[in-house]
């Protein structure tokens, strides 16, 4: 027991020297460019219902869109292209809320 102790007192003070050091961790690759908004044309609604929180997403624009919904405390559903004048849904288990609609 008293190992452990020592080992975890020893994992905190080198995260705090290597903060206080200007050592910084690597942002994911999605981070380091600016997510695009999509169109006013693009409508999202959401849903959260006791078993499934779903996400709604209708492309009211002239053509094709590509989008991303990103949600918060988990990961985001991948890139989906959206014909025109069709509606995709989303759907989720757990913790995850909905972030933002992009573009991908």
């Amino acid at each position: 027991m008293r190992s452990r102790k020592s080992l975890v007192g020893s994992l905190v003070a080198a995260t705090v020297l290597s903060a206080g050091m200007g050592v910084t961790a690597a942002a994911p690759a999605q981070a380091a460019g600016k997510a695009r908004p999509v169109p006013s044309c693009v409508k999202t609604s959401t849903y959260n219902q006791a078993s499934v929180y779903t996400v709604q997403v209708r492309n009211t624009c002239k053509g094709a869109m590509k989008v991303k919904v990103q949600m918060k405390y988990g990961t985001d559903h991948p890139c989906t292209r959206i014909a025109k004048g069709k509606t995709v849904h989303f759907n989720s288990k757990g913790i995850k809320v909905y972030k933002a609609t992009v573009r991908c």
